[in-house]
């Protein structure tokens, strides 16, 4: 059944709620399994992060939070990113595990752990070269360009249904490349534990990758569209009207910053993108769902739909944009400055789901069904894509992500 956003949201603020301080999904032993997950978040790390260089260059431009694949390095839950007036990196893991006891959900726990390193996974963090090894346990050495973070189950593989999800704290200042990789917690049919994304207040450009969750980008209210571009050298920019003869910004090879959302192979995803209120902020988009299946009961024969709200600005469809055919396909502008910029330019947003689909989710042990069960769970359209501004802004990433 399709469920509408406000719906999902109360839903939301229920499972938080019923969470609380609970440290496992039923009890002791029960000799069923039965889904655990750490009753709170464990700092991992806590390291200076100097973005620039004292000359002034790019001393950091990179980041990735978060691994899809790979046998040890899975970490099968939500990632939540915050920019704050910090000069440091904060992570912050909470284990997940679903097991039979609480010991054997301890034993797991015991088990994973964070990684990072600026190179290639998979070296164990016992055989990174030292000099490829981000993560400092006295939380002492300055964070390193390029570095991905990853959680590392230590095994000869990693168990299903164990992961974690991290909380990451960044500061303002890093406007540069973030990536963020997740991917669902759902080997058992009966506790499908999506890996949902929020990042808020970003600065820059992120690239977001995951399954069947829902992602959240916040950005920054101040943000303008190409921050990594000197302030005079903008302000002539933004005066000239973008004008590509006159935009130092243009002629010095600066890009403008971006979001992308896409969906894992045949997931689908939920993306909502909230932008600056300013009125002028310019965007261009391009929202586009490529499944072509029906999912809701209450509307047959009706795709996700990617929707520019109203509250984002004045927008402009593309030649190739007929949402009355196609409400799956958005693509356009919104705040087009008008000639002589470059049409299409701006911000660029582009979100991508590759299926429609009716998802069944559990984000929180406490609402585990129990077996057999499976169909019980809160289910949700996912598929849906949505720029905005302002829509979600005021709940932030705690109030957005169940379970939180």
């Amino acid at each position: 059944m399709k469920r509408s956003f406000l719906m999902m949201m109360l839903a939301a603020a229920t499972l938080t709620g019923m969470a609380s301080c609970k440290s496992d999904g039923g009890g002791s032993s029960s000799g069923v399994s039965q889904p655990f997950r750490e009753s709170g978040w464990t700092v991992v790390i806590d390291q200076p992060f100097q973005v620039y260089a004292e000359d002034g260059t790019v001393n950091i431009g990179s980041l990735q939070i978060g691994n899809e694949g790979g046998d040890n390095f899975r970490n099968r839950g939500d990632v939540i990113v915050q920019y704050a007036d910090v000069d440091r990196i904060t992570v912050e893991m909470r284990k997940f595990t679903q097991v039979d006891s609480e010991a054997l959900a301890e034993a797991d726990y015991d088990k994973l752990s964070i990684w990072g390193s600026t190179s290639a996974l998979p070296p164990p963090p016992f055989n990174l070269d030292p000099e490829n090894n981000c993560v400092d346990p006295q939380f002492q050495a300055p964070w390193q360009d390029g570095c991905q973070i990853a959680v590392f189950y230590e095994g000869q593989t990693q168990v299903d249904r164990s992961g974690a999800d991290l909380r990451v704290t960044l500061p303002k200042e890093f406007i540069f490349d973030l990536f963020v990789v997740t991917e669902d917690n759902d080997a058992d049919s009966d506790y499908q534990n999506r890996g949902n994304v929020c990042i808020e207040n970003l600065p820059g450009t992120a690239d977001i990758s995951l399954s069947n969750g829902s992602a959240y980008v916040i950005l920054d209210e101040t943000m303008p569209e190409m921050p990594e571009c000197p302030d005079d050298l903008r302000i002539e920019c933004e005066d000239s009207g973008w004008n590509p003869d006159g935009c130092g910004c243009l002629a010095q090879g600066f890009a403008f910053s971006q979001v992308k959302i896409t969906s894992n192979d045949g997931q689908a995803a939920d993306g909502w993108i909230d932008i600056p209120g300013t009125g002028d902020f310019w965007v261009g988009y391009n929202l586009r769902n490529d499944g072509q299946n029906t999912p809701g009961d209450d509307a047959p024969g009706a795709l996700c739909e990617a929707v520019v709200m109203d509250s984002a600005g004045a927008v402009r469809l593309s030649d190739n944009t007929d949402l009355g055919q196609a409400p799956n396909s958005n693509q356009g502008s919104i705040n087009y400055p008008g000639e002589p910029a470059t049409e299409g330019a701006g911000f660029s947003i582009q979100m991508i789901s590759d299926q429609c689909s009716v998802i069944l989710a559990t984000e929180d042990p406490s609402a585990f069904e129990g077996v057999g069960n499976g169909p019980e769970q809160e289910s949700a359209e996912r598929g849906n894509l949505t720029v905005c501004s302002g829509c979600v802004r005021s709940m932030g990433c705690d109030a957005l992500l169940p379970g939180v």
